[in-house]
């Protein structure tokens, strides 16, 4: 073999985006390697091949005689003779062994024998997981999980777990958001349905199976299949959350509200559904969305502008606005352009979990402009209001009574 055809093996079996390909037995980042292969020339193509067999080797290597002996030592004997079974040659081993080329070694084997693994692993987690068991998805403070299989799981504390649910997707959590990943022994089922339930006073980023971000606000709750085999992929929103859609011309995002449809190919947007507000928005960021009401309607939405429906009317109303207000919430704060009270009070009661009461209807019309931050808490936006406005407040446990003095 070549010096140019060795450095395209060890290229090869470096690049996460191949490594990925061949794991998840082709239908990863498929599009692009499979254009790479077809324009291969024949002395290139079994370079390819022999990547692609070594990181099958990988896969089956067992776990139990590892996991306590990746020495570096160890790591560059196990990778040079994978190389080795394929009648390839390594480079000449020098004195000094250079960390980075510990690195790229042990990134391949330590990855791959982790996936190899990955149902000790899941055994693991499943009993860490199975402690957050709960009977019903009324755990108003918590973060819940409800997985194809009706139960719930309380994810609020969870550090770092990684388990396969019963159709074989790999489900990763941790403190900050879930992700779902595919791994060879995945079975696409379209019926079954994940739930993610955040209540107030926290956000969480839920990753799906096709890579698309969606950042939950407070008090927000998303249902959604891991499939890949349909036409759509499709998500029911009750709350806020903020979209980053992995682009698929052949299957269209599609986000379901009470009583929105927004469909897109691969864009940012945002979707407003809290019951309490009165209505239903979304506002684009970045692309083109499609938004149709129950009666059929449709329009085509472009960046900067927001739809809204009013739950009490039919009609779609599309007007440009300020995006940055529209998503503030995702960088934990609001802002507020000439809005009256009655508004931001709707938008506080995201956040905080105390009951507002208007002792004067007249307060409901006074409009604010400035920015609040989450870190802040409720008792620095009150004393805003009292020493701006001149409106008081007294907080009785979990009621907060505006007034005029």
């Amino acid at each position: 073999m070549s010096s140019s055809e060795k450095n395209t093996l060890h290229d090869l079996l470096n690049n996460d985006s191949f490594i990925a390909w061949v794991m998840s037995n082709f239908k990863t980042n498929d599009g692009y390697w499979s254009s790479f292969e077809a324009d291969l020339n024949k002395s290139e193509k079994a370079v390819f091949n022999k990547a692609v067999n070594i990181l099958k080797k990988l896969k089956t290597l067992n776990i139990d005689d590892y996991k306590s002996n990746l020495s570096e030592d160890f790591i560059k004997k196990q990778y040079d003779k994978l190389i080795d079974d394929y009648n390839t040659t390594v480079v000449k081993k020098s004195k000094v062994f250079k960390l980075n080329s510990l690195l790229k070694y042990a990134a391949v084997l330590v990855l791959l024998i982790s996936i190899a693994g990955l149902v000790f692993f899941t055994n693991q987690s499943n009993k860490n997981l199975a402690s957050n068991l709960v009977e019903t998805n009324y755990n108003p403070s918590e973060l819940l999980l409800q997985t194809p299989d009706n139960k719930y799981y309380v994810i609020s504390n969870v550090k770092a777990e990684s388990l396969l649910d019963e159709n074989g997707v790999k489900v990763n959590i941790d403190t900050e958001g879930i992700s779902f990943m595919y791994t060879e022994n995945s079975k696409s089922v379209d019926d079954a349905k994940y739930r993610v339930i955040v209540p107030k006073d926290k956000k969480y980023l839920v990753t799906l199976i096709d890579s698309t971000n969606v950042e939950l606000n407070s008090n927000t709750t998303i249902t959604f299949t891991n499939s890949v085999n349909t036409k759509e992929r499709h998500i029911d929103l009750e709350g806020e959350a903020f979209f980053d859609v992995t682009h698929d011309e052949k299957r269209p995002f599609i986000v379901q509200s009470s009583d929105l449809k927004i469909q897109v190919l691969g864009t940012e947007f945002n979707v407003s559904n809290y019951k309490a507000n009165g209505y239903t928005s979304t506002t684009l960021i970045d692309g083109s969305i499609n938004v149709s009401n129950q009666q059929g309607e449709s329009k085509i939405i472009k960046p900067g502008s927001q739809a809204k429906l009013l739950h009490n009317q039919g009609h779609l109303i599309v007007k440009k606005v300020n995006v940055q207000e529209a998503v503030s919430w995702t960088t934990n704060r609001m802002i507020f352009e000439n809005e009256t009270l009655e508004n931001i009070i709707q938008k506080l009661n995201v956040w905080y979990p105390e009951k507002f009461i208007l002792n004067d209807e007249n307060i409901k019309k006074y409009r604010f402009t400035g920015t609040l931050k989450k870190q802040n808490d409720l008792t620095h936006f009150l004393q805003m209001l009292k020493y701006t406005q001149g409106i008081s407040y007294q907080i009785n446990d979990d009621e907060v009574t505006l007034f005029f003095e």
